[in-house]
């Protein structure tokens, strides 16, 4: 996550999909509602590509009106405030209506800009995984936000590690008996199908849960796993399932596991 995406298209969309999870936004099932922790994987913004700058779809027409606005009128009314005005930070989303009073947030940003070895490196992120885990302890349900997703491949350590969330940070959620929304962005080796129903195998077999797929259709290619716990299942079973058949069904799409 970086802080210049705040209110483009992908925000819309994840905060969309979170509300209905939780249980907080208009007409979805509203008990239990879910308290929420957001983890951000906050890293610099960056000013090399396009990425934050998709924020047409807030122009008020008739269309866009009928097209997003429809879907969430609160979530679409707040973040055309928050750019409109520039600010365009999570801090933004923390302090407005987007989620609920009890939400925990986790910001600090995690970069390797200043710390050059290995040693430091491992110990910073050891430091914000720990802090991240105890600023959600009372959440039902957690969202991890990387900049780029998942990796197998990338070392944690190395200068881009921070944005990616790996194996070993999720599992210490799963253990406390939390529900995850981990986000994804697909890569260019293989189809989006291909991608999805890898990973999703792999957090099956790594995590003993084999997740739901959600990938959303504007933007950016990209897909949210969302990871239930036994106690949640059900409840996030037909909140999602309502979600995919509601106003979002234009933009969201359940991806079945093979």
């Amino acid at each position: 996550m970086q802080n210049r995406y705040v209110g483009d298209i992908g925000d819309f969309g994840k905060y969309g999909l979170l509300r209905a999870l939780i249980g907080f936004q208009v007409g979805s099932a509203s008990e239990p509602r879910l308290p929420l922790g957001a983890v951000w994987y906050l890293y610099p913004d960056e000013v090399d590509s396009f990425d934050g700058k998709f924020t047409g779809f807030l122009r008020p027409t008739a269309a866009n009106d009928n097209r997003f606005r429809a879907c969430d009128p609160l979530l679409y009314d707040t973040l055309r405030c928050l750019v409109k005005a520039g600010h365009r930070t999570v801090a933004s989303v923390r302090h407005g209506d987007i989620f609920p009073d009890n939400t925990a947030y986790y910001e600090p940003s995690l970069s390797y800009a200043d710390a050059p070895t290995r040693a430091t490196r491992e110990s910073r992120r050891q430091t914000w995984a720990q802090e991240a885990l105890a600023a959600t302890a009372a959440a039902g349900l957690v969202f991890l936000d990387p900049d780029n997703g998942l990796s197998a491949t990338m070392n944690r350590f190395h200068k881009k590690g921070p944005k990616f969330v790996f194996m070993e940070d999720l599992i210490p959620y799963v253990h406390r008996g939390q529900s995850l929304v981990i986000y994804h962005h697909l890569g260019r080796q293989g189809t989006a199908e291909q991608q999805i129903e890898s990973w999703s195998a792999e957090l099956g077999e790594q995590l003993g849960r084999v997740p739901w797929s959600l990938r959303f259709h504007r933007g950016s290619a990209r897909v949210f796993f969302v990871i239930p716990s036994d106690e949640h299942e059900a409840v996030l079973d037909a909140r999602m399932r309502d979600f995919c058949q509601g106003p979002w069904n234009q933009h969201f799409c359940l991806v079945e596991s093979a």
